[in-house]
């Protein structure tokens, strides 16, 4: 498998046991949108061995100016489902497992431990399922990782990965930090990908015509949920490849996070 031409450029960078270590990694990520699939493209291609997605939603015309599963030919169809034909058809050596549900807080567990998943990716814009999932998988002992918003933002370079509790002008980030204190998560939990750019305002929440929660409709460009997914991607593939390296960044993560809440003069407890 290592000769798969897929893996011929990614084997001169990282090496055969770069290459190896990527076939290993198992991953559970949730909500193939515009920061999901753009994610979970590049894992694949970077050459991972197994990959669930999961979401409940059709894609819908809207979806076009940023979402890679949109197209005209799509629209309609199980975002998961069109998902996962194209990223099995990407790399065959992967094992893609599609999961078209509704992420409840009752069935988290259960999800996370059909298989026994290395990384968690949420990219999911629901507050009460981000959360659940959020807690769930850092209580669990997965390593942890969680796109913040790309909505209402313009500006790429703003864009950067950090801890969760050190970042700003995040309304989705503020009120995971505020819900995962009250389960006893604070710092160093949850790797995430943030803009610093105050975000434009969304509309109001909208009654979707695919049926489901109501949703914000927050403005966005073609560029920015694709660069949090890619950035997302990064991240957890060089915690892969180096795993020692990574847990040097963390702490410092960890310790600019730690400053940041002290600044916003949040009494925490200690993260799990």
């Amino acid at each position: 498998m290592l000769n798969a031409a897929i893996y011929e450029r990614t084997q001169i960078l990282v090496g055969d046991e770069g290459v190896r270590k990527l076939q290993g990694v198992n991953v559970f990520l949730a909500g193939v949108g515009g920061v999901g699939g753009h994610c979970a493209e590049a894992l694949v291609r970077a050459g991972i061995g197994r990959i669930t997605v999961c979401d409940h939603d059709v894609v819908s015309a809207t979806n076009k100016n940023r979402q890679l599963v949109a197209l005209d030919s799509t629209i309609g169809k199980c975002k998961v489902e069109v998902l996962a034909q194209r990223l099995q058809d990407i790399n065959a050596h992967c094992r893609v497992t599609a999961l078209d549900a509704l992420l409840l807080r009752e069935d988290m567990e259960d999800i996370l431990t059909r298989q026994r998943y290395d990384y968690v990716v949420d990219c999911i814009d629901s507050v009460e399922c981000k959360v659940a999932l959020l807690a769930t998988s850092v209580r669990l002992g997965i390593q942890t990782f969680a796109s913040c918003g790309a909505g209402g933002r313009l500006d790429p370079s703003l864009v950067s990965v950090g801890d969760l509790f050190e970042t700003e002008n995040d309304a989705l980030a503020r009120c995971c930090r505020t819900e995962l204190r009250k389960r006893g998560i604070g710092p160093g939990n949850v790797v995430v990908v943030h803009s610093k750019e105050k975000g434009v305002r969304p509309l109001e929440p909208q009654r979707q015509e695919s049926g489901g929660r109501d949703r914000a409709l927050n403005g966005t460009i073609s560029y920015m949920p694709p660069l949090f997914g890619l950035l997302l991607s990064a991240a957890v593939v060089r915690h892969a490849l180096d795993p020692a390296r990574a847990q040097q960044e963390a702490k410092r993560r960890l310790k600019r996070a730690k400053k940041e809440d002290t600044r916003r003069g949040k009494k925490l407890r200690p993260g799990l």
